[in-house]
């Protein structure tokens, strides 16, 4: 029995290496078959009808350099430049996110149209001719000058 534990030994580590070779080298592969139905592309594991091709797939391996070094550009929209056109003020569109940002700070510029202004500081506590008046606790926290429906000067 002792004669025979090294030789059984030696052929069960050769099978098994033998085996793991074939598994790691021939990943196992099966026949992929495209057909046109009912004026469709379709993709099967078996042929679809008589007019069925056998698609090649190159099995993609693990490890090694996925970047093929090709340089990639991606598409980027113009910029767009601020329209006076489209608001009918000197400060033309501003991106949502800016006006935000604005919002936040409770920051105005000139040329903003009414409805930016409304935006970020809220509805006026009550007006003065074209002046937009803001109150805190009874006191005036800023005076806004609306002409022709853009913002053009503050105090």
């Amino acid at each position: 029995m002792r004669q025979l534990l090294p030789s059984l030994t030696l052929i069960v580590c050769a099978l098994l290496l033998y085996l793991l070779s074939t598994l790691l080298l021939n990943p196992a592969s099966a026949d992929i078959y495209r057909c046109q139905q009912a004026h469709q592309t379709v993709f099967s594991d078996r042929p679809c009808g008589a007019n069925a091709e056998t698609v090649t797939v190159n099995p993609t391996l693990t490890g090694g350099q996925l970047d093929t070094g090709t340089d990639v550009e991606f598409w980027q929209a113009p910029a767009r430049q601020p329209s006076q056109a489209a608001s009918g003020c000197s400060g033309g569109y501003i991106q949502s996110t800016e006006l935000r940002h604005l919002r936040v700070k409770q920051q105005v510029r000139e040329g903003m149209t009414e409805k930016q202004v409304r935006y970020i500081l809220g509805p006026p506590d009550h007006h003065d001719g074209q002046w937009w008046v803001y109150l805190r606790k009874g006191e005036e926290t800023g005076r806004y000058h609306l002409r022709g429906g853009c913002l053009d000067k503050w105090r």
